[in-house]
């Protein structure tokens, strides 16, 4: 019996392009959150005013801005829906299941990581600037 972690494996294949898909959406959310803090003047520490060679005096630490603090929300939440992701597929895949549900498996999964990063970060906060 040959090893089912194999790119000649289908479902192998699959999981490895969906799996790296979504590790990249994931890392791509680290910048985001970089360029929301830096956009919305929200540093984290006092350190990153004085990298970014701003005036102490004028720009303050802001840990709390709700837009930044979405953003890392949701990226947050890939680190935590992601790697269990990747992790529990290796072993779906050595139960070496069925091409046409794996990859539907795979399918859902990333979609579903896409339609969260939208919904989070455009109806969430439309729901939040639409409050009374």
């Amino acid at each position: 019996m040959s090893s089912p972690f194999v790119l000649e494996n289908d479902v192998f294949s699959s999981f490895a392009f969906y799996a790296t898909a979504s590790l990249v959406k994931m890392m791509i959310m680290a910048p985001l959150t970089s360029r929301q803090r830096h956009n919305k003047r929200a540093y984290q520490n006092p350190e990153d005013v004085v990298a970014h060679k701003l005036d102490p005096s004028v720009v303050k630490v802001n840990e709390q801005d709700p837009d930044v603090q979405r953003v890392k929300r949701n990226h947050l939440n890939d680190l935590e829906n992601i790697i269990p992701f990747v992790l529990v597929g290796m072993f779906y895949i050595a139960i070496m299941p069925n091409l046409d549900v794996a990859r539907w498996h795979f399918r859902i999964f990333f979609a579903s990581r896409i339609l969260h990063t939208i919904a989070y970060s455009q109806l969430v906060a439309s729901c939040i600037l639409s409050e009374p």
